[in-house]
């Protein structure tokens, strides 16, 4: 691993893309920008993005322009200048980040204390019909005083950095109307402010906490071996190098690789697959998933937050700063705004010579609060509702982008279908029926768990057929099974198999070239020296799959696109099947990546979706990318932007759904908080609204605003079938 300066390391290396991670510190967003500005004038230096909360730095490169070590020398020269000149690093510890449940709280605090102040007002002068004094000094005023502090510190301190904000123009507004006798109005802005950041902090707690939900990877105890013994201990306490025990019914905690025993595990929580595997020494195990049967002992390779899943998680997590465009048009707005506001404000006094007039105004420009929650709140409560669906979204860029898809592009095995394979078609050339043959085939595979054994125990029990105890059980490395039942003996395996025992399989070839066309892979059946059956598997289309991609084809996506390095026949196959646009077989990962490099110069918007190793660097290409299953390969999980928890297509129709749904929201948003602010400047500034109800008119906007976002949380079409009665 490279580590630059003691603080960088280079987490993630892919041709063409190179993550750096910050070891013990984070930047902050001055610093973040302070980079990408040093870098990004670099020859070779296609893409940078730094990430603050996960102190992270993206760099994409041209490989044919600059190599990665001088990426690196860039990356590690910059910062001993930095070191050098003692320059103001912007950086953080990460100790000071305050957690989602404090900012609740905290938030949850002061909206509450603004709230009774509110509701003590209302019933003095509503219900008791008492008159409350709103100047500066009067208790209210003191009391709104004191609550504005921090929202005026923090102006002072964008003020000193020659920075004009929000929090600038609301100070300056509370002063004022504090100053001018209208404390009430004051408290409405400053309760309004609260409400929008207790709702904010909400949502994006929610959405880490569906999130967490769904990748919930530690058990509170587990067992070491220690001097020979087995100690229960907490799962915190377990260190890199430990030999962790995992028994029947007991959740892995750890990522390791198996040192002893034989174990029957349950990965769906990590990749959704319903069947059970059978790990055995030297095979990997994560954190997350269930031995279900069976006792190992396992190295422990990766613990608590190291682990592969809480790796997601945090990734995701911190990935939530990364904000949408359309979040960017939103603040840009609000900015906007409040520049108008003293326009506005200044035009209507030259235009009225009232100053309760042009007050009015101000108050009703003053909160552009509803703005900004305009985008934020839509985008958190999708990336919410994606993640109830076990879908992880890294950011709302990724979100808003997926919608705008014109090319998908789709890997075939493990994408477009499982890695399960099925029989999908049989030869008989015996003189007994189908299910014996798939008897005999069950019987001599009993105690196999290779992923063809499965396919056909699958297809005996489908059938009802039960397999007959073996009394010689042989396997040939690389060709076949070898077993006697009742006597007669039992072959099953590859040509070569056949070749090795001398059978003859010429009365089928004919049948086989078919067999070949379709892609499929081809298992013989012998029973006495004489061939008895063929098998042909194929793994098997994901459900649904055929309708995923008419979907999306009925939403704006033009072309559908296999990218995949499986043989020509079986490529072709499917991609005629599914009618799809284009089908690219037989090619290696980086041809991957240049197919979708060409198809996004070809002004498309290309979303890729993939499972494996092979497929990272497409998908680090490709404007977004989605991985299919969070267990499927690590490399592909940290290059893609989505990832598909489970293993279901249904997903991406939901994705693209979701994004567009959102955009429909977000656009909503911002006619419902302009359109209120327009309405409100042209009654105050005619005399009709008094100080107080503009205040009003923000509380109103705000809750619509935070009503129309909150619909997404319960964001679940029916697209499947919607897309049936098209």
């Amino acid at each position: 691993m490279i580590v630059i300066k003691g603080a960088l390391e280079v987490k993630h290396a892919i041709a063409r893309r190179l993550r750096f991670k910050a070891k013990v510190i984070r930047f902050n967003p001055e610093a973040a920008n302070d980079v990408v500005g040093a870098l990004e004038g670099l020859p070779g230096i296609t893409g940078l993005r730094a990430n603050p909360k996960s102190a992270s730095l993206v760099i994409r490169y041209d490989n044919a322009v600059v190599s990665e070590n001088a990426v690196i020398a860039a990356v590690r020269d910059y910062f001993a200048g930095k070191a050098e000149k003692k320059v103001q690093c912007a950086c953080a510890k990460a100790s000071d980040k305050t957690s989602g449940k404090d900012a609740i709280r905290s938030n949850a605090i002061r909206f509450a204390g603004l709230s009774a102040v509110t509701a003590g007002v209302f019933v003095k002068e509503t219900i008791l019909g008492g008159v409350i004094a709103q100047g500066l000094f009067t208790p209210l005023g003191v009391v709104v005083a004191l609550a504005a502090i921090p929202l005026i510190k923090r102006g002072l301190d964008q003020i000193k950095e020659k920075r004009f904000s929000l929090e600038v123009f609301l100070g300056a507004s509370i002063l004022i109307a504090c100053g001018a006798g209208e404390a009430l109005a004051a408290l409405e802005i400053l309760w309004i402010t609260s409400g929008g950041e207790l709702l904010q902090s909400w949502i994006t707690e929610k959405s880490r906490r569906s999130i967490r939900d769904i990748l919930q990877v530690t058990a509170k105890n587990t067992y070491l071996l220690v001097d020979g013994v087995e100690v229960e201990v907490p799962v915190s306490d377990v260190r890199q190098g430990d030999t962790v025990v995992l028994h029947t019914g007991e959740k892995i905690s750890v990522d390791g690789e198996i040192i002893k025993g034989e174990a029957v595990v349950d990965e769906s929580p990590i990749n959704g697959r319903s069947e059970t595997i059978v790990r055995k020494v030297e095979d990997k195990v994560f954190a997350g998933t269930f031995v279900r049967q069976g006792v190992i002992f396992v190295r422990a390779d990766e613990v608590g937050d190291k682990t592969y899943l809480s790796r997601v998680l945090t990734m995701v997590e911190d990935s939530m700063e990364n904000k949408a465009p359309v979040e960017g048009v939103a603040d840009k707005l609000a900015a906007n705004l409040i520049k108008a506001s003293f326009v506005v404000t200044l035009g209507t006094y030259l235009a009225t010579a009232s100053l309760w007039r042009a007050f009015t105004v101000m108050l009703v420009m003053a909160c552009p609060c509803a703005t900004i929650l305009s985008a934020s709140t839509a985008i958190s409560a999708a990336i919410s509702a994606a993640a109830k669906r076990n879908i992880l979204i890294k950011g709302g860029r990724y979100l808003e982008e997926a919608g705008k898809a014109d090319v998908v592009c789709f890997d075939k095995t493990g994408t477009l279908t499982t890695n399960q394979p099925i029989i999908q078609e049989m030869i008989n050339v015996s003189d007994v029926d189908d299910n014996e043959i798939i008897q005999l085939a069950c019987s001599a595979e009993m105690h196999n768990f290779h992923p063809i054994a499965m396919a056909i125990k699958t297809e005996a029990e489908r059938r009802g057929v039960s397999p007959i105890v073996h009394d010689v059980c042989e396997y040939i490395l690389g060709r076949g099974v070898r077993s006697e039942i009742h006597g007669r003996e039992i072959l099953i395996g590859s040509r070569k198999m056949m070749e090795k025992f001398s059978i003859d399989t010429s009365n089928v070839n004919e049948k086989l070239g078919e067999f070949k066309q379709r892609g499929l892979t081809t298992i013989f059946i012998a029973r006495d020296k004489r061939l008895a059956g063929v098998m042909g598997f194929a793994n098997q289309d994901r459900p649904d799959i055929e309708k995923v991609i008419a979907y999306l084809r009925g939403n704006g996506v033009e072309n559908t696109v296999m990218i995949t390095g499986d043989e020509e026949f079986t490529a072709k196959h499917l991609a005629s099947k599914l009618n799809m646009t284009k089908c690219y077989h037989s090619v290696m990962p980086e041809d991957k990546a240049s197919i979708v490099n060409k198809l996004k110069n070809e002004d498309n918007q290309v979303l890729m979706v993939g499972d494996g190793i092979n497929d990272a660097l497409a998908l680090a290409e490709a404007d977004i990318g989605i991985a299919m299953g969070a267990g499927g390969s690590e490399v592909a999980i940290e290059a893609a932007d989505i990832a598909l928890v489970r293993d279901d297509l249904n997903g991406i129709a939901y994705v693209h759904s979701l994004s567009q749904q959102t955009l429909k929201v977000v656009h909503q948003n911002f006619w419902i908080a302009t359109g209120s602010n327009v309405v409100g400047v042209v009654l105050g500034a005619l005399g009709i609204l008094s100080p107080v109800t503009a205040g009003l008119i923000h509380i109103t906007h705000t809750a619509g605003i935070m009503l129309n976002s909150s619909r997404l949380l319960g964001y679940n079409p029916e697209l499947i079938e919607n897309n049936d009665r098209k």
